[in-house]
């Protein structure tokens, strides 16, 4: 009988630093380009190299209410952003840099299309802890909470 190698499993740190210091690069080299197609394509290797971030995030946003195809547009929109406002010589990551953009851009998504009368942030912000609260009393009451506890609860006036 022969001995069978054990299958060795390769850590993937090298492979994601190899990708980081990629990115450092196209990045210095973005900001040296002159406006042109060798600019153009450095910065859509960009964008391409960092569309997994965007499809992360998206994901976490599915399932309520909006495709997934419109999130990972809207945050496609929010990686450009990121991409062309970046400055690498700032010592970030991108990805640390690019995901409050990234996020941004779904969440407007979200504020743009899922209202069908444009309300302000804030009622909506107020909508969505209003609605967390009642989950939170439910549970701890064992029934519907009053708009009284609720009020209480969340230091606002009936």
């Amino acid at each position: 009988m022969t001995a069978i190698a054990p299958v060795q499993v390769q850590d993937d740190q090298p492979a994601r630093e190899r990708s980081r210091e990629s990115a450092r690069v196209l990045f210095r080299q973005l900001v040296e380009l002159p406006d042109g197609p060798e600019r153009d394509r450095t910065r859509a290797a960009l964008v391409e190299m960092h569309l997994p971030l965007v499809r992360y995030f998206a994901r976490r946003y599915a399932g309520r209410g909006e495709p997934l195809d419109d999130l990972l547009q809207a945050g496609s929109i929010g990686l450009v952003k990121a991409v062309d406002r970046f400055d690498p010589s700032r010592g970030l990551e991108f990805s640390t840099y690019a995901s409050p953009t990234i996020l941004g851009e779904i969440r407007r998504h979200f504020r743009d299309r899922t209202w069908a009368v444009h309300v302000h942030r804030h009622l909506q912000e107020v909508t969505a802890e209003i609605t967390r609260l009642v989950g939170t009393l439910t549970q701890e009451l064992n029934r519907a909470p009053s708009v009284a506890e609720l009020a209480d609860r969340s230091g606002r006036t009936e």
